[in-house]
């Protein structure tokens, strides 16, 4: 059975092209953000160096501080990288593929990424929800942990969805390739 030579159909159009807007708007909020977070950083330290060396007296808190600044730009930093797909990857064995099957294990990868992350998100959440979480108070700014704990939740929703995107993306490209495979047929 021949297929009909119209118009290959388009999945996704204009929905897809929102989820990919609001994927790049939030990756330009990471930029902002680890920007800002770094120069803090920086300043903090540089702060600390001049007030304890300088001065002999040093800001108590800014260890702590800095340590969870550094815990803040680590998480932000690996989901901008999950943006941008710049993490570290093997990708010898998919170049080695035919380019269908190298599409569908490009979609496998994506689901079970989606997947590992929406475990380790509901982990975090029931960890920054638990009472012995919410009681505990940082040593020295005497903070609520779970406010520094709750950048990791943030964090790791913002990669399950830039993960969400990458597998709409990626479902796309093979389901398109495989239209347009019976279009020129």
């Amino acid at each position: 059975m021949a297929w009909p030579r119209s118009r290959p159909c388009r999945i996704g159009g204009i929905m897809l092209n929102i989820l990919k807007w609001c994927d790049s708007a939030l990756a330009r909020l990471e930029t902002w953000v680890l920007i800002i977070l770094t120069g803090l950083l920086a300043g903090l330290l540089v702060a600390q160096v001049v007030l304890r060396y300088i001065f002999g007296t040093p800001l108590f808190w800014a260890e702590e501080v800095a340590l969870q600044i550094l815990v803040a730009i680590s998480f932000i930093g690996v989901s901008h990288l999950l943006y941008t797909r710049s993490l570290v990857r093997i990708d010898i064995i998919p170049s080695l593929l035919p380019e269908r099957a190298a599409h569908c294990l490009e979609v496998f990868f994506c689901l079970l990424g989606l997947c590992v992350l929406a475990i380790f998100t509901a982990l975090t959440w029931q960890w920054i929800a638990s009472p012995h979480t919410q009681i505990e108070l940082s040593p020295t700014t005497q903070l609520p942990r779970w406010y520094y704990f709750s950048v990791m939740l943030v964090a790791l929703m913002v990669m399950s969805y830039h993960q969400f995107v990458s597998l709409l993306l990626s479902i796309h490209r093979l389901v398109s390739h495989e239209a347009s495979e019976r279009v020129c047929t």
